[in-house]
């Protein structure tokens, strides 16, 4: 049973509102990155809580979620979540402090407000999650001897220029091969006909390639007759003594003679099918969210009932079975509230 704090962490983790029915709402803000240089601490982003203890309406998201990952009913969420949000505010009321791990400690004051302290040392923030603080050590920069000496220049020693030749061999070495190829390229390979380049067309020592080909000498066939019902299909005629081309391999066609085959009609049947109109609907659930809908549509079908969602309405209706007359909705409403679950009749 996966327990109620870490179903709230799993989900601050993904959503910036999270709110725990009956006790308050979580609201998070994302915190960039911080340095600090005199305490030499780089800040990793984090999700920064703000807890508001006026939002308590059930939204559904919370007990839907912890429903779906331990395996039951909405109803029976809800249920639980009850009593564990009822020991949280008992707690609260005598005194004590509230902790939850990864999230922080709940307290109320003198003045009956409750005071919300965040852990610092989990970060909530799913693209910085399992980053620390790192910590550096300021470099400071000290005045070194310099490593060459600087002897100042006699009137009797002649000024030297800075070499230029070396910029112009380096200019003239990178220009030669961009000139060569430009040259080779259209000239004596075939991309400007066939739009096509390789690697190995920039290889100057390769000769040309010569593509032969070799010629194939077959037999004429003026026409071969066939005599399967299968071939007929394949040459797409529409009357006995047609020819028809017969494409027997990559190469090679046939003319061929359609064979006259006797058509034999089928005989069509009809089958009548009488569908008898569901006239009553037993309604188990009513919900604003679609999700929670589909949710509770699959845990029915898993326990074995015909369950669906029925159309139309404010709300979304789940139905767990369709009945066409009353032995069988009555039948289908005991089943169901043999595995603790109420519901009501609904005529159409």
């Amino acid at each position: 049973m996966i327990p109620f704090e870490e179903v709230l962490c799993q989900l601050i983790l993904r959503h910036n509102c999270v709110v725990l029915p009956n006790f308050g709402g979580f609201v998070s803000r994302t915190i960039s990155a911080q340095i600090d240089f005199e305490k030499g601490i780089l800040q990793a982003p984090y999700k920064q809580l703000l807890f508001n203890r006026n939002l308590i309406n059930d939204d559904g998201l919370f007990v839907a979620e912890y429903a779906r990952l331990n395996g039951l009913y909405y109803q029976e969420g809800v249920s639980q979540l009850s009593d564990f949000t009822g020991k949280l505010n008992a707690d609260l009321a005598q005194g004590k402090q509230v902790s939850i791990p990864k999230l922080g400690v709940f307290s109320k004051d003198t003045d009956g407000i409750v005071r919300f302290e965040q852990d610092r040392h989990f970060n909530l923030l799913l693209s910085s999650y399992g980053l620390s603080n790192v910590t550096f050590v300021p470099n400071l920069v000290q005045d070194e001897a310099p490593i060459i000496e600087l002897n100042p220049i006699s009137k009797e020693e002649p000024i030297q220029k800075n070499p230029t030749k070396f910029w112009k061999y380096a200019a003239a070495a990178c220009l030669l091969p961009f000139a060569f190829y430009s040259f080779w390229i259209p000239m004596k390979t075939d991309v400007l006909h066939s739009g096509l380049i390789s690697y190995k067309d920039f290889n100057p020592l390769r000769g040309n390639i010569t593509v032969r080909y070799t010629e194939k000498q077959l037999a004429p066939i003026e026409k071969v007759l066939i005599n399967e019902a299968s071939i007929e299909k394949q040459l797409g005629a529409t009357s006995p003594g047609e020819i028809g081309l017969y494409q027997y391999d990559e190469s090679t066609v046939f003319a061929v003679e359609v064979p006259t085959i006797e058509q034999i009609e089928p005989k069509q049947v009809v089958i009548e099918q009488v569908i008898e109109k569901a006239n009553f609907e037993y309604i188990v659930g009513c919900f604003s969210d679609e999700r929670n809908a589909n949710n509770f549509v699959q845990k029915l079908q898993s326990d074995g009932f015909a369950a669906h969602i029925l159309p139309g309405g404010t709300l979304i209706r789940v139905s767990a079975g369709s009945a066409v007359n009353q032995s069988e909705i009555q039948a289908i409403q005991s089943k169901v509230n043999s595995k603790g679950i109420e519901g009501w009749i609904c005529k159409l």
